[in-house]
């Protein structure tokens, strides 16, 4: 089962929060016994970063949200970092949840922070995330997810 990590990673702070983020939820998932099955997938590995440069950005737009909007359809749920107001995780949300796929969403401190449209996308929120305990919620919600495609065939998209 894959996870699209839909995030800002445009500064040092963001990129310090993905790279805490992913570190721990790797290990709350090496914790259960369907988390090596779990991979997330996030999109700055396989897209660059081209907001600070506006003729880069017109020139890869379209190729950039073409990438994204391929690999977010290849998985089978979106993970979606709400913090600071980003656009693209808006419109990642968006589409995610126009083509039925779920959507948790995540934040630093509180999700209720986020536009009410993201809130109402969610299958489920979680707070304070990087708080081990909600890490390790995140990780066996994930894993029930995996559990359920193999067991049962589940798509958890609409028809």
């Amino acid at each position: 089962m894959y996870v699209y990590f839909a995030h800002p990673c445009f500064n040092d702070s963001q990129e310090q929060f993905k790279d805490q983020f992913l570190e721990k939820l790797r290990a709350a998932l090496n914790g259960t016994e369907y988390g090596k099955a779990v991979g997330v997938i996030d999109p700055f590995v396989e897209t660059p970063n081209i907001e600070g440069n506006r003729e880069t950005k017109l020139k890869l737009s379209r190729v950039v949200k073409e990438t994204c909007i391929k690999m977010l359809e290849e998985c089978d749920m979106v993970v979606a970092l709400v913090d600071d107001g980003d656009t693209g995780v808006a419109f990642e949300v968006g589409h995610a949840n126009a083509i039925g796929m779920p959507v948790i969403l995540i934040s630093r401190s509180d999700c209720a922070e986020a536009n009410a449209m993201l809130i109402g996308a969610a299958k489920e929120r979680f707070d304070n995330i990087l708080d081990d305990e909600q890490v390790t919620k995140l990780a066996r919600m994930l894993e029930w997810y995996c559990i359920s495609k193999e067991r049962y065939g589940h798509e958890f998209r609409k028809s």
